[in-house]
């Protein structure tokens, strides 16, 4: 009797501990998968965006209530070029966004050339402080370059390695040809590295689409070709030094402080003459020559959550296309920015030149590659992996130049008023 007692227990504290361990592997599991993925409506997406993306210091992450943001520790931001881009996204990373996905910075830094730039909560440094700059990358977790690359090898064989007089390889790359500053030697490993490209690197593909895995077909001597220069010279120092690159090939930008909106009113109702050359050129092919774009909030956005990314580097995937949902021809985005103007009473007069019809109008690389470089910019890669929600906030130009107008209506209201 005892004996099966005995057994009835053994029985019972067996049974117990295997359920008690299919239970903590059940829930491990659980905790693992909900850490991997987010349901939303049924669609499951990868987390891009977790606070742990960030590095961490020694101190670790302070614990918080559920309903309160942890705060990484000691992670520091360096942006070189405190241009449009580089200041709103500054901006941004100073701050924790409603959905919990913007990083938090303890210290966000930004250089400028010339003046200082008055910015809350970024301290500029000038380009040329080199000291400064010694002494602050070290401590820097991300690093962004938005500074245009620049053409070094005028009076130079293209077919050998220009150089320095010391023998230093010379880069298209601002930051990569600092002479006085050794960038390679002061970034330590695994820091994250955006560097902001272009979509002239595509070149023309005759009105088709283009992806991350399109062919570059930039020609010789124009602006794409450079960028495509500097982004390999990227790439070649990220291998060397073991930094996370990341590329980010923007479409033509705008924003609340540059869009059509602002060249209409600069220059009246009416188109410019280039803009009359590319009507023309238009009407008599029957065809549109669509072009990209897309508004510098979503460029900020992307570029701040690929910087919580995990384990994409290892996968190949940090090469970003950023463009909208709605490729278009500029005539047709200014006849619809000319339309909300009117519709505003903000569109001043056409201003009149006396000489401008004895001029040949002058076009831009940029005017040139409009009638050129046919491409339309495909965003997959961008929605399904870097957004939130997979959606940009302004999916075509007719949101985004509202917005743009919204936020300068009062301003524009005031001036004409003025007048």
């Amino acid at each position: 009797m005892a004996d099966r007692r005995s057994h009835s227990s053994l029985q019972f504290y067996c049974g117990y501990f295997f359920m008690t361990l299919f239970v903590y592997a059940d829930s491990f599991s659980f905790s693992h998968n909900r850490q991997r993925r987010v349901t939303k409506n049924n669609d499951e997406r990868p987390i891009l965006f977790r606070q742990t993306g960030l590095r961490n210091s020694a101190e670790g992450v302070s614990s918080h209530n559920n309903n309160e943001i942890e705060k990484p520790g000691k992670n520091r931001l360096l942006v070189f070029g405190l241009g449009n881009i580089g200041t709103l996204l500054a901006q941004r990373s100073t701050s924790i966004d409603q959905d919990d996905r913007t990083p938090f910075f303890d210290s966000v830094f930004g250089t400028t050339r010339g003046g200082a730039k008055d910015i809350d909560g970024i301290r500029a440094i000038n380009f040329e402080s080199y000291q400064e700059l010694e002494d602050i990358i070290p401590s820097c977790t991300h690093i962004l370059i938005t500074i245009p690359p620049v053409d070094h090898s005028s009076g130079l064989d293209k077919n050998d390695n220009a150089t320095f007089g010391g023998g230093r390889p010379k880069f298209c790359d601002p930051v990569l040809n600092q002479s006085n500053l050794s960038i390679q030697n002061l970034i330590p490993a695994n820091t994250w590295i955006g560097y902001v490209s272009s979509t002239s690197v595509y070149g023309n593909h005759d009105g088709e689409w283009v992806n991350e895995d399109s062919e570059v077909k930039c020609k010789p001597g124009t602006k794409g070709e450079l960028y495509y220069r500097a982004e390999n010279e990227w790439r070649k120092a990220a291998q060397t030094y073991s930094w996370k690159l990341h590329i980010f090939r923007s479409s033509g930008l705008y924003g609340d402080e540059r869009s059509a909106i602002h060249t209409i009113r600069k220059r009246g109702a009416g188109l410019d003459p280039v803009d009359k050359v590319a009507k023309s050129n238009q009407g008599k092919s029957n065809k549109s020559f669509p072009t990209s774009r897309i508004h510098e909030e979503d460029v900020s956005r992307a570029i701040l959550s690929a910087m919580v990314c995990e384990g994409l580097e290892s996968c190949g995937n940090c090469l970003w296309n950023l463009a909208d949902d709605d490729p278009a021809p500029r005539t047709e985005v200014m006849e619809f920015g000319t339309q909300l103007l009117v519709e505003s009473n903000l569109l001043p007069p056409k201003k009149v030149d006396s000489n401008q019809s004895s001029r040949i109008p002058q076009q831009s690389e940029r005017a040139r590659r409009r009638l050129t470089d046919r491409k339309r910019v495909g965003n997959h890669r961008l929605k399904d992996l870097l957004l939130p929600d997979g959606k940009l906030i302004y999916p075509t130009y007719r949101e985004g130049l509202q917005s743009v107008l919204d936020c300068n209506r009062k301003e524009w209201t005031s001036d004409a008023a003025s007048e």
